[in-house]
């Protein structure tokens, strides 16, 4: 009986543990690799066919992991590592098309809400957008997901404190507000002004509402932190070769200084 009391402590404190850990996705390699650097006590783990790393950084237990490119990885991902590690609040971090006129390759967005840009039908008028469906089918009355408030609010504190790389003589600019996901790589400077003007989206990319629908349906606390690679442009794909370690370093810094303040 004794022994029995003893199991039983043992698994409430270690579902105590992991249900505080939290949750770090990124779509690229390139994405998670400085978490990983700075990961202790790291061990993998398989879970459904993907690896995910557990540990402490800055002082916080976490679970990173990658998502893949495109809302089926991301979607996918995200259950997997949301039924196997039951996280308190996860946070998506990498790069994305910068749609702010001013945006800068290195300059940051911070999601307030997102919103997939892709989804809904085509009829006379041409393509219209619609909301979210639920799994029991109906539809979500708002075209937007709402990040967590107070992890918005944690993230751009955070992100005062961090020292940025930059590409130009001005320092890197911190926005908040919309981030527009679709499985397509905007490469086109019309629609990229198109999504700012329709949607006010100041980033493109093509995993976070994705995730953010997950994690709304499955009550995780969530915010998705994006540094500009390019500008959506013409230009996109040599910029986002020539910039996405460099913007994937800076939105890795703030979940760095996020996860410092939270001790």
């Amino acid at each position: 009986m004794k022994s029995l009391s003893f199991l039983f402590l043992f698994l409430l404190l270690s579902l105590d543990t992991t249900a505080q850990r939290t949750a770090i996705l990124g779509a690229l390699d390139q994405e998670i690799a400085i978490l990983l650097d700075s990961l202790k006590e790291k061990k993998e783990v398989q879970r459904g066919g993907l690896t995910f790393y557990t540990g402490k950084l800055n002082g916080q237990e976490v679970v990173i992991g990658k998502s893949g490119v495109g809302k089926v990885n991301a979607a996918y991902s995200t259950a997997i590592l949301l039924d196997h590690f039951t996280p308190k609040q996860l946070i998506f971090t990498g790069v994305a098309g910068g749609l702010h006129p001013e945006a800068l390759p290195g300059d940051v967005v911070i999601g307030t809400k997102l919103i997939q840009t892709d989804f809904g039908q085509i009829d006379s008028l041409g393509f219209q957008i619609s909301p979210f469906r639920k799994l029991s089918g109906g539809r979500y009355e708002d075209l937007y997901i709402h990040s967590d408030p107070e992890l918005v609010q944690q993230a751009e504190a955070a992100a005062k404190q961090v020292t940025f790389l930059s590409i130009s003589t001005r320092a890197p600019r911190v926005f908040s507000g919309v981030i527009a996901t679709a499985d397509v790589f905007v490469s086109n400077q019309e629609t990229a002004e198109k999504l700012f003007a329709d949607y006010q989206a100041l980033a493109t990319e093509m995993e976070g509402a994705a995730v953010a629908h997950l994690c709304r349906t499955l009550g995780v606390p969530f915010v998705v932190l994006r540094s500009c690679s390019d500008n959506a442009n013409k230009t996109a794909r040599v910029s986002f070769n020539q910039f996405v370690r460099l913007a994937a370093i800076n939105s890795a810094g703030i979940v760095l200084q996020l996860l410092y303040t939270m001790n």
